[in-house]
């Protein structure tokens, strides 16, 4: 585990919720927060799962952005699956929900949370 974080937040969310997690992304950033969102730092040609998994292993606490769309998002799964893996007792780390819509949370986010 490095010893200092490149990021505080890793916000993990589905492409389709992309305006509602900008916004949230803009707002931590204003209030000093360092936040890992795809469209700040992914840039052409580089290997999506490698900068993922950095953006992962670098940042301190992954915000999963839930909603209908995230539930149906391979990579939401992933990251949040991954990220809780890195630190199984929420030491370090922290794994935090966030609910973005109504939509009933699926067996596999209550077991990990």
């Amino acid at each position: 585990m490095p010893e200092t974080f490149s990021h505080d937040v890793f916000l993990s969310h589905s492409s389709k919720d992309k305006a509602v997690v900008r916004d949230i992304a803009e707002r931590l950033k204003k209030d000093g927060v360092k936040v890992w969102f795809d469209e700040w730092v992914l840039k052409p040609g580089d290997s999506i799962p490698a900068k993922i998994e950095e953006g992962l292993e670098r940042s301190r606490v992954l915000v999963l952005c839930m909603s209908a769309n995230a539930f149906g998002s391979d990579w939401a799964q992933l990251e949040s699956r991954t990220f809780r893996f890195r630190d199984p007792l929420n030491k370090e780390r922290r794994f935090l929900p966030l609910r973005l819509d109504d939509v009933p949370i699926k067996d596999w986010h209550r077991r990990g949370i």
